[in-house]
């Protein structure tokens, strides 16, 4: 019972809070304007991120039994929050933005809320550091194209979800529950055309809060590392493949793997589908829906099995990732982009 009512909560907040949020945004500035190495050619409005924080917040504290580690895992997403939530007014040099991650990540260790899987304590904060950092600035990369970034955190979270059950962890299990529809109410008004943006506020505190949730629901129990992490990485499939392909091929032509541009996998799937947006996110959907299939299924099986499949799965990406390789992204700068009709108008 207590699922289904944080879920409403959660999502109701959100839609109530969505509406609101993107007409301050317009009356104070914060859109999102058109620039040569991002993907939308019209100014949307930003700052969707603070409907989704405070829905998902708001719904953790009244439906949650408020133990050490989830106040602490709180604080820290109230941290990136605000360091994504400065981003979007000001901008932050990516630097300054590694810094804070990895210092709330240390913070998250220090309470306790650490990876226990490997065999010395300093490869498990190693680790759990490495993941933090690295999914929260994998949600942000993957922020790119409407409704992908809120639509994967669904499914990656109700994956999660589904695993902490499994485990016996409750309240990791509310709080993907909280996060879920969070999301789910502001993908009401993202999907294509979306008419606001979650902003770095937004993807930055998703990506940390499936980050650790992950940690809280998977990595505290004593069993094979090989399984924990394919499972782990088969549940955030999407997130991690694209930041993957993006600084491999970035490195590749020589540009820095944090730099802005149109060439992620998501631009890639738009010139296979001929210019259809919507095309290119469903099937990151559909490979989203089935990477966290797996990732339960090989938690559950936890045999030579598991191994099998997960290699199987991260072959199949892989021949995946060079046909998308092979689609070009960096001499034409993508010239498949959608017509809009209201090209630099905000409406209310």
């Amino acid at each position: 019972m207590n699922y289904i009512i944080i879920f409403f909560l959660s999502l109701l907040l959100s839609l109530l809070m969505i509406p609101v949020v993107r007409r301050i945004a317009i009356k104070y500035g914060f859109i999102n304007k058109p620039k040569e190495d991002r993907w939308k050619d019209q100014p949307i409005a930003l700052m969707g991120g603070i409907a989704i924080f405070l829905s998902f917040v708001v719904a953790t504290l009244l439906m949650t039994e408020l133990q050490k580690e989830i106040i602490v895992l709180l604080l820290g997403g109230l941290v990136i929050f605000i360091l994504g939530f400065l981003d979007d007014i000001f901008g932050t040099y990516p630097a300054i933005k590694l810094i804070v991650q990895v210092a709330v990540a240390l913070v998250l260790i220090g309470f306790g809320i650490v990876s226990k899987i490997m065999p010395y304590i300093w490869l498990d904060v190693l680790l759990t550091v490495f993941w933090i950092v690295g999914l929260t600035n994998a949600l942000n990369l993957l922020d790119n194209m409407d409704g992908l970034s809120s639509g994967i955190a669904i499914i990656s979270a109700s994956g999660i979800f589904g695993l902490s059950l499994i485990n016996g962890q409750i309240t990791p299990a509310l709080m993907c529950i909280a996060l879920i529809g969070g999301c789910l109410g502001f993908l009401r008004y993202n999907f294509n055309p979306a008419k606001i943006f979650m902003g770095d506020c937004g993807s930055l505190f998703i990506g940390y809060m499936l980050a650790s949730l992950v940690i809280l629901s998977e990595w505290r129990h004593n069993s094979s590392i090989t399984l924990k992490l394919l499972s782990s990485v088969l549940l955030l499939g999407v997130p991690i493949f694209d930041t993957t392909l993006v600084t491999i091929l970035r490195l590749a032509h020589k540009k820095m793997p944090w730099q802005g541009g149109r060439d992620h996998c998501s631009h890639r799937l738009v010139k296979i589908f001929n210019g259809n947006e919507k095309y290119a996110v469903l099937s990151l959907y559909g490979v989203g829906i089935l990477s966290s299939s797996l990732g339960i299924i090989v938690a559950i099986l936890d045999s030579l099995v598991s191994i099998i499949i997960a290699v199987c799965f991260f072959a199949g990406m892989a021949i995946f990732g060079i046909k998308l390789s092979k689609v070009e992204c960096y001499k034409d700068n993508l010239d498949i982009i959608l017509d809009q009709s209201s090209k630099y108008i905000v409406k209310e």
